[in-house]
């Protein structure tokens, strides 16, 4: 490796050294965003248009759903020389379903309601109300390395206000992203001397519970079973065919009742389940050829519904386990000898495609 050099000798004869660090990747979590809106008002305020400012902050609630709490503030022109223009202020929260999910790039759209307050000098009713609005918008890729991007979105915004008010706002913006988890920081230091380059890498390592390829501050989905692939984000993928065998899950002999050991198995896969409340799985049992064909497949399936129902008790939701037994039909080694006949009889851990 570079960093095994001599560095020692270059720094003695004189050179220059430039620290840096980047990082690998980065998955903000929060986020602030400025907008300017161009107003197109209802009839029965004005004839003519408006503007205002949003500022909306962004708390991620999963892959897809982010929680806005957001605030505007405009004006409505009246267009009549000597009236006073309509003020408009409002303070809500929206819920924003982001169709791309983690992608760097996504379109969204959010629903969301408030209060609003209106200001009008020639109009005598209520000034406070509420209001509630539905839009559509797409937020950029990163323009920066800091991660900021361009946002743009129109609403439709029911207010309440003198009998009910029909605006539409056309807005566009930036949006900031706050606090970062970084996957791997990798710090570089230059050394220089004309016309010399050495460059050192030294990776901070950081904690992967699960150990499934993804550290801790970014994994979404904890307690993954190892032998699944997963993705960016840690939680399990479910565009592929994919299964394990749950090791050492076992039964008395001839039942379906599990051994001590297979609960203390089990509940490992139910802190899996309960990572990624998404996943629906099927629970396979398989047994070896002993006995009839008909006697295992019963008994495979007894096997796996017991599997089942001891995960319901840890708190697993019904319908997201799938039961079914296979009995003989499918062996994964020779049955003709004990140690094959014993990897046969298994329970096997199958992702549902979506």
């Amino acid at each position: 490796m570079n960093s095994t050099r001599q560095l020692s000798a270059l720094l003695a004869a004189g050179c220059l050294m430039a620290p840096g660090a980047h990082a690998e990747s980065i998955q903000h979590e929060h986020e602030i965003s400025l907008l300017g809106s161009y107003i197109v008002p209802d009839e029965d305020r004005t004839d003519d248009y408006g503007a205002a400012v949003r500022a909306t902050y962004g708390a991620r609630l999963d892959k897809y759903w982010w929680l806005e709490p957001t605030f505007f503030a405009g004006v409505i022109e009246t267009g009549q020389d000597g009236l006073t223009d309509h003020y408009q202020q409002g303070l809500g929260v929206d819920l924003a379903y982001r169709i791309f999910g983690n992608a760097s790039f996504s379109p969204f759209a959010l629903a969301g309601v408030g209060l609003s307050r209106n200001d009008v000098a020639s109009n005598s009713a209520d000034e406070l109300g509420g209001y509630g609005n539905v839009g559509l918008g797409l937020l950029s890729s990163p323009l920066t390395d800091s991660g900021l991007k361009f946002r743009a979105e129109v609403r439709y915004l029911y207010d309440s206000f003198d009998g009910g008010q029909s605006d539409v706002h056309l807005s566009a913006g930036i949006t900031v992203p706050i606090g970062a988890t970084r996957r791997q920081i990798v710090e570089k230091i230059q050394y220089v001397e004309k016309p010399v380059v050495i460059e050192k890498e030294r990776v901070v390592e950081l904690p992967d519970s699960d150990q499934d390829g993804v550290v801790d501050g970014v994994d979404q989905c904890p307690n993954t079973l190892q032998g699944l692939d997963v993705d960016a984000v840690g939680c399990v993928r479910t565009d592929q065919a994919q299964s394990v065998v749950l090791q050492g899950v076992s039964f008395e002999f001839g039942s379906d009742r599990l051994t001590a050991n297979a609960r203390d198995i089990l509940q490992q896969a139910a802190r899996a389940l309960r990572g990624q409340p998404d996943l629906t799985v099927e629970l396979a049992g398989h047994t070896d050829n002993r006995g009839s064909a008909e006697f295992n497949r019963r008994l495979s399936q007894q096997r796996a519904e017991s599997v089942r129902s001891y995960l319901i008790e840890l708190g697993i939701a019904p319908k997201r386990l799938i039961a079914r037994g296979y009995g003989e039909s499918m062996p994964i080694q020779d049955n003709s000898t004990e140690e094959g006949r014993e990897r046969n009889r298994r329970v096997g851990f199958n992702v549902i495609n979506e």
